[in-house]
């Protein structure tokens, strides 16, 4: 059974683009994104059309996720020099988000987030959200739903430059595995 879920993780991981790095080196990676990309956000927090431009675009990305659709948006959404943090890797730069992503919706059914809330704070906005899954390796295929927190910074083209979950893989990822 535990050479079982072994494999189950490890395709399961493997589906998600790479395996978890660990929490030293993630925490590390998040620490020098932060400090690279202070400089070059801008607050949308009192501009009310650019706010909601930049969310519109967000919310689109994450709505029906498709492995098309990541390839036809990733550039529109993330800058270039953006980087993600998603509690299980960190990666670096647009190109590699897009490849990320388009790895993991290959085997995935459904992946929508919904946003519920947001909160600003000088540079940073803080969403809280809610994402719907079905893959077949967790919870029997059924689908599952999780609930998080990002932190994101955007550039003066509303773009992504820095996206930081703060998210519990082990309910949302690991309690789903078969085991």
């Amino acid at each position: 059974c535990r050479a079982g879920f072994v494999l189950v993780l490890t395709g399961l991981l493997a589906a998600c683009g790479q395996a978890p790095v660990s929490l030293p080196d993630l925490n590390a990676s998040c620490e020098r994104a932060l400090d690279r990309t202070a400089p070059l956000a801008v607050s949308y927090a009192l501009d009310g059309a650019g706010q909601q431009m930049v969310f519109d675009r967000l919310q689109t990305y994450f709505t029906g996720m498709s492995a098309a659709s990541v390839r036809e948006q990733t550039a529109l959404v993330y800058a270039p020099e953006a980087y993600l943090n998603d509690t299980l890797v960190g990666i670096d730069g647009a190109d590699r988000i897009q490849a990320y992503f388009s790895h993991t919706m290959q085997d995935t059914r459904v992946l929508n987030v919904r946003f519920l809330d947001r909160a600003w704070t000088g540079i940073d906005c803080f969403v809280r959200w809610e994402m719907r899954v079905e893959h077949d390796a967790l919870a029997g295929g059924e689908p599952v739903l999780s609930y998080g927190v990002t932190q994101f910074r955007f550039d003066r083209e509303g773009r992504v430059l820095l996206h930081k979950d703060f998210w519990d893989s082990g309910t949302g990822l690991y309690e789903q595995l078969p085991v």
